[in-house]
């Protein structure tokens, strides 16, 4: 039996890559076209490239350009961004298929804490020149909102070109932060004491100023050096207790790292694959509030029951079981739909139930009457009883009630005494009464 080298096995995963998502240099041409295409489908989808004309016999060619960066973001997300919390996290990847490069995307996150894709580009690395490129277009079509917080690493060049005067990141209200594992990374480097950076990481999380100036004040007393590299940094770049609530809790760089480990898969493919990637997982994102979820019952044999299958919609507040739209209120299906796709399972409950809504009910106040002597004057007419609706002063009252079943008592049903519940006798004869 044959033995594959590395080379052969890697060359034979780029002929099935070829194959399925098409072949890589005719793959840069589909590129502009499919996002042409996008930008049809999705008006106010931004893209953007740099390109330089290729050279044919020393001689420029003005029919064919290399492409050197391409940014791209889709108008849904653009829109849904000023829904979302003012924080923007950029972290980047680097592209393992045939050709290098580095995907760098823009990350946010909504109110119940899902994911949000801003923005993407694929850039020749994370170069000062490229990040500047990025910032200018993100600030520029995407984040163009005034108190904003953008969480990046530490990086020279990252934190060169957000000062880039053209960047415009140095305006009122926006403000760049660190992400602390990258500082606690760089810091354990330094000092090689694990115990150190765990409570360097502490201080970070910590929401109290006093609580961080009393630890920095040990660490000052105790680690001299480890304190002169820290102080080194402004606490409202790296602590929680003095950022001014502006990173509403990230105190990392997670979101852009989970959408590059989303795409960890796509970022070996022809590059127009990758974009479409991009694409298609964004989409679903966005689709999953509106799309039908299928919930497994599973069998219960002890209680003689198959396994089921129930459909949710949620837009229709509608469960194949009946409960979620008969009590207006989320059944057991309802509440794994919500819980698998991260969603407010109180979004899928009637107002009428809410505490805010039940309580408006007894908010008008009730007056008490005021004494007799306040009374206004009564001139309308005096009221009498009708004769004939008046009881008979003797003999048993004659019921006019209609009995149905309802008011049948129950055939062979033990009796009980009233005393004390137990069978065979009733409160006359209770043998237990006193």
């Amino acid at each position: 039996m044959a033995i594959l080298s590395c080379i052969d096995a890697w060359l034979g995963k780029q002929k099935a890559l070829a194959l399925t998502f098409g072949d890589w240099e005719h793959s840069y041409n589909d590129l502009p076209r499919w996002l042409e295409a996008v930008k049809e489908s999705n008006p106010g989808t931004i893209v953007q490239y740099i390109a330089s004309p290729c050279m044919v016999d020393g001689v420029q060619d003005n029919s064919c350009y290399t492409l050197d960066r391409v940014f791209w973001s889709f108008k849904p997300c653009i829109d849904g961004f000023n829904f979302c919390k003012p924080i923007v996290q950029v972290d980047g990847t680097f592209l393992i298929g045939r050709y290098h490069g580095t995907l760098l995307t823009a990350t946010a996150q909504d109110g119940n804490r899902n994911i949000f894709p801003l923005a993407f580009v694929i850039v020749e690395g994370e170069t000062r020149e490229a990040l500047i490129w990025f910032f200018q277009l993100l600030r520029q079509y995407v984040t163009p909102h005034s108190n904003l917080c953008m969480i990046t690493d530490r990086g020279t060049d990252i934190i060169s070109a957000l000062q880039f005067e053209e960047v415009g990141w140095e305006g009122e209200g926006l403000v760049s932060v660190y992400c602390i594992r990258h500082i606690a990374s760089n810091f354990n480097k330094k000092f090689k004491n694990v115990e150190l950076k765990r409570q360097l990481i502490n201080m970070a999380y910590e929401m109290k100023q006093p609580i961080v100036q009393a630890k920095l004040s040990v660490m000052r007393s105790e680690f001299k050096q480890a304190f002169s590299w820290i102080d080194r940094i402004p606490l409202e770049k790296w602590t929680q207790a003095y950022d001014g609530g502006k990173r509403y809790g990230h105190m990392t760089t997670n979101l852009a790292e989970c959408i590059n480990s989303v795409l960890k898969g796509a970022r070996s493919l022809p590059i127009s694959a990758l974009v479409k990637a991009t694409f298609e997982k964004t989409k679903t994102w966005f689709n999953v509030e509106n799309s039908e979820f299928d919930v497994q019952e599973l069998a219960t044999p002890q209680h003689g029951r198959r396994p089921q299958s129930y459909t949710v919609r949620l837009n229709d507040w509608w469960c194949d079981c009946g409960h979620f739209q008969a009590l207006r209120l989320p059944c057991g299906h309802v509440i794994v739909v919500c819980s698998s796709c991260h969603l407010q399972m109180t979004t899928f409950i009637d107002p009428v139930y809410n505490l805010h809504t039940i309580r408006k009910a007894y908010q008008v106040e009730f007056h008490p009457v005021q004494n007799e002597d306040y009374w206004s004057t009564y001139t309308g007419p005096n009221f009498i009883p009708e004769p004939h609706m008046r009881h008979k002063n003797s003999g048993r009252p004659i019921t006019t009630c209609l009995h149905n079943e309802m008011d049948q008592s129950i055939q062979n049903k033990t009796k009980r005494c009233s005393y004390y519940r137990n069978e065979g006798h009733n409160r006359g004869n209770c043998p237990f009464r006193q």
